[in-house]
């Protein structure tokens, strides 16, 4: 007798059900079984791919960090021209609650003040009219760090907030941040300077250098704003490097430039080329200042030795600031014009 089969797969339905279907199970040697899973080997990046793959990711991030890198420089910038503003505007409310007179440059009180006249060169000259006055300089040095005035003169070996405190602006200016830029890279609490030819009856700082010229060459009276003849071409304040007092240091006194560098229109060379004080380059290629009508603007670096620093680092100490090249003499010249417009020529 046969033995009956239950059901009988033929190879013709295995094929046709294949052709549909991936096959679940398949029958072998009358058993059910599952077939082993069959794998497609999975193809690698070659080196050449990697590298490939990696210098592009290298690119781009490059590239974001060049972007952020500006865009953090350009707010410092933003926030170090607001400072400038604030002092600006400062300045000229100062001025409206003094009778139109101007915030002082310097940062100490000068020696035998009670005594000085409006021209120092002159015995029988009168006494200036604010010399028996209680002096205020826009900052206070010398009230920094009491006893600790140094044999120049120029007050204590650092500048703390207690400076800033003391000095005539700070109810005008309403804190101790304006006073220092984001670009600073220094440990001081000031970055900026008031120029020395404004707010004065004459230029107290330029007599006081060694081998110039008389005061009196420069006895222009600048205490109100009306005495400026052009306020809005005028410098007020930037932000000045004196690096003679060192990372804990402070600017002494105004911005002074120099109002002695001449060019010669023959040669084109310039004449007593020397910086006396040097502005802070923090930017490429320009320089944040605040002018005399409380406006800001940017001044444009024209030579690319003051741009990279050069200027900073030839200073030699009682020298002041020297220019093998005489190059950065260019902007030397140009910030002279903008002491005094219309006096300093």
């Amino acid at each position: 007798m046969t033995p009956s089969t239950l059901f009988r797969l033929s190879s013709e339905l295995l094929s046709a059900t294949q052709s549909w279907r991936q096959p679940q199970f398949c029958f072998v040697n009358g058993k059910f079984q599952i077939p082993k899973a069959t794998h497609r080997s999975a193809r690698g990046f070659t080196l050449i791919e990697l590298l490939v793959v990696i210098t592009i990711v290298a690119i781009l991030i490059s590239l974001i960090m060049v972007g952020v890198g500006r865009a953090n420089q350009a707010g410092r910038a933003t926030v170090c021209r607001g400072n400038l503003r604030t002092i600006g505007l400062a300045a000229n409310t100062y001025s409206s609650s003094n009778k139109g007179r101007l915030p002082s440059p310097r940062t100490d009180t000068p020696a035998g003040w009670t005594s000085l006249k409006t021209d120092p060169n002159d015995s029988t000259a009168t006494t200036r009219e604010d010399a028996a006055n209680t002096y205020i300089g826009w900052v206070r040095t010398e009230t920094s760090v009491p006893g600790s005035i140094k044999a120049d003169g120029f007050g204590p070996q650092y500048e703390t907030n207690i400076a800033l405190q003391k000095g005539s602006l700070y109810d005008y200016i309403g804190g101790e941040n304006a006073y220092k830029s984001p670009q600073d890279p220094t440990a001081r609490v000031r970055s900026y300077s008031l120029n020395s030819f404004v707010g004065v009856m004459y230029c107290d700082d330029f007599y006081k250098m060694p081998g110039n010229i008389s005061a009196s060459t420069y006895t222009f009276d600048t205490r109100t704003i009306s005495r400026i003849q052009k306020p809005a071409e005028t410098l007020l304040a930037l932000p000045e490097w004196d690096q003679t007092k060192g990372a804990l240091g402070w600017n002494a006194n105004g911005y002074l430039g120099n109002p002695e560098v001449a060019m010669n229109g023959t040669s084109g060379a310039y004449t007593n080329g020397k910086w006396y004080d040097a502005p802070s380059v923090w930017n490429p290629g320009f320089i944040n200042m605040a002018r005399v009508d409380g406006s800001v603007d940017t001044y444009t670096i024209e030579s690319p030795d003051l741009k990279d620093g050069e200027l900073q680092k030839s200073w030699t100490s009682g020298s002041g600031y020297t220019d093998p090249d005489g190059d950065t003499y260019v902007d030397l010249f140009n910030i002279k014009k903008m002491l005094l417009p219309g006096k300093i020529k």
